[in-house]
């Protein structure tokens, strides 16, 4: 068996030992720990360029040491690598040292918010190209596959199913694939044109490339975290005993230190939503005493649509305003349309003619088309008019929006309703699908009972709601008819829109509806 010595390496200046982080006899790995020195600046811990087993101490406790003193004797095989003089190297063969691969973390992207886990495309030992979807996140708003951003093999999922994961928190451990082949197959190349004792120092001097690339750590009891992570965590206030670590060893690096703060700041921030609306919590109840029970977690869609929803309930003053519009010449328009003329599948239901008509109502009625500002003392008015359509899906409600919905006919809105509808089924809408709404229109559709109060979708100021159509007698002035009646509920912020704005507004939508031609005004 062969030996070899671990050098301390340069630490910008000397130190003394102040622990042993392996025994005589263990087995080592290259860049594990082997001793913590202590310098007139920070705590280090030094690893080893070597693998084997650690045979003899060549340092004592507390002795002081600098660059270059021996530290370790190790133990290696006659296979291990044999760590040779760098300068009986040909150039060609130390030249292979950057094309070995890497271990690199995939790491959560700008997602305009905070998502939950809950879907891996792969598994450790999966390779991937750049580009290849790892995994699927579903944010407040929607789910998003998560490419690679490139190419590898996964060595761990550091993620598990069900965690929310914010931008910057580490998704997958991996091995980025090198720029060419594997160390091995190059250095059978290079045989030929270098002795052997050159092919073992190029091995070598990889080994030193990635030992560079390592940052010093300091030991403090159970925390390991370098000296620029540890000044992060002082400025913070963070105590590092609390921190999980993401690194090799689970090692505290800053993004770490940076992910606990805003986790506890989101903390607080619930804390405070709370105390600030003035409303005692509902106390918890152990319902498992009264009989069995299935408790399951809310999807990240779920726990999104509920925050939202009390924070709009709690801001907004609302006021819900009902009517009843006959449908009944509506419903006669709609069995007349060929839809193969207008390229659809099927003739048009009652929604994309609402939307149609709503588009036109913001145009005429703008206070209805704004939004209140976050200060409370400017109402901002919008020259576009995006309408929202809530959709409800396996995993929750959602609200993606239509675009320029006062633009289309109603054969376009029709279409792009049945498209929005299909990828909010199948998960693959996007955030920027969900945003800029100006109002919205959630339908029950024939499911729906007579009426209710829709919460308004904040920060607009109002929403549609539409219950069920049902026939009902209708007095022409001579006689009980038989007419359809579309129950419609508006509710509205009465900050902005007064009782008389609503009645306009409601009135404009009833002649459009009743009367289809009107439209046409």
């Amino acid at each position: 068996m062969a030996t070899e010595i671990v050098l301390m390496p340069d630490a910008d200046g000397s130190g003394d030992v102040i622990e042993f982080c392996v025994e005589i006899g263990d087995k080592i790995a290259a860049g594990d720990s082997v001793v913590v020195i202590e310098s007139d600046k920070a705590s280090m811990e030094v690893p080893s360029s070597i693998e084997g087993t650690v045979v003899e101490w060549l340092v004592g406790m507390g002795d002081s040491i600098e660059k270059g003193c021996p530290l370790a004797k190790i133990e290696i095989s006659g296979d291990a690598i044999i760590k040779e003089s760098t300068e009986a190297a040909s150039p060609s063969a130390v030249a292979v040292a950057p094309s070995v691969a890497a271990e690199q973390m995939v790491l959560m992207p700008d997602a305009g918010g905070k998502g939950d886990v809950i879907e891996f495309f792969v598994q450790p030992g999966d390779s991937f190209a750049e580009g290849d979807m790892l995994l699927l996140v579903e944010s407040d708003k929607a789910a998003m596959e998560i490419p690679a951003p490139f190419s590898g093999s996964v060595i761990a999922l550091v993620a598990e199913l069900g965690q929310t994961v914010e931008e910057g928190a580490v998704l997958i451990k991996a091995l980025k694939n090198a720029e060419s082949n594997s160390v091995e197959a190059v250095l059978v190349e290079t045989q030929e044109a270098a002795p052997p004792a050159a092919v073992a120092a190029s091995i070598s001097a990889i080994s030193s490339h990635s030992l560079g690339s390592s940052s010093p750590v300091i030991n403090t009891g159970q925390v390991y975290a370098g000296p620029a992570t540890r000044k992060l965590a002082r400025e913070l206030g963070v105590d590092l005993a609390k921190v999980k670590g993401a690194g090799k060893r689970a090692r505290i690096l800053k993004e770490d230190v940076k992910q606990f703060v805003k986790q506890q700041m989101f903390q607080v921030s619930k804390v405070t939503d709370v105390v600030s609306s003035g409303i005692p919590a509902i106390p918890s109840v152990d319902f498992s005493k009264y009989g069995e029970v299935d408790t399951q977690n809310l999807s990240g869609i779920a726990k999104a649509t509920s925050s939202h929803m009390t924070r709009c309930w709690l801001n907004i003053p609302h006021v819900t305003l009902f009517d009843e519009v006959d449908i009944t010449d509506l419903d006669a328009f709609r069995a007349t349309i060929n839809p193969e003329l207008y390229g659809l599948q099927k003739k048009p239901t009652i929604l994309p003619f609402i939307i149609m008509i709503v588009a036109k109502a913001l145009r005429k009625h703008p206070q209805f088309n704004a939004s209140l500002h976050a200060d409370g003392e400017q109402i901002i008015y919008k020259d576009y008019v995006h309408i929202g359509v809530a959709v409800d899906t396996p995993a929750g409600l959602v609200v993606p929006v239509i675009r320029d919905a006062d633009k289309k006919s109603v054969s376009e809105l029709t279409l792009e309703l049945a498209e929005l509808a299909k990828k909010a089924n199948e998960r693959k809408l996007k955030v920027d699908d969900m945003q800029g709404g100006c109002f919205t229109v959630s339908s029950l559709g024939a499911s729906g009972g007579v009426g209710f109060t829709p919460i308004i979708n904040g920060p607009e100021v109002a929403i549609l709601g539409v219950a069920r159509a049902d026939i009902k007698p209708s007095w022409d002035g001579e006689a009980f008819i038989p007419r359809k009646q579309l129950p419609l509920c508006l509710s509205f912020d009465h900050r902005v829109v007064n009782g008389a704005d609503a009645g306009r507004f409601m009135a404009m939508i009833n002649q459009c509806l009743s009367k289809i031609g009107n439209t046409l005004l």
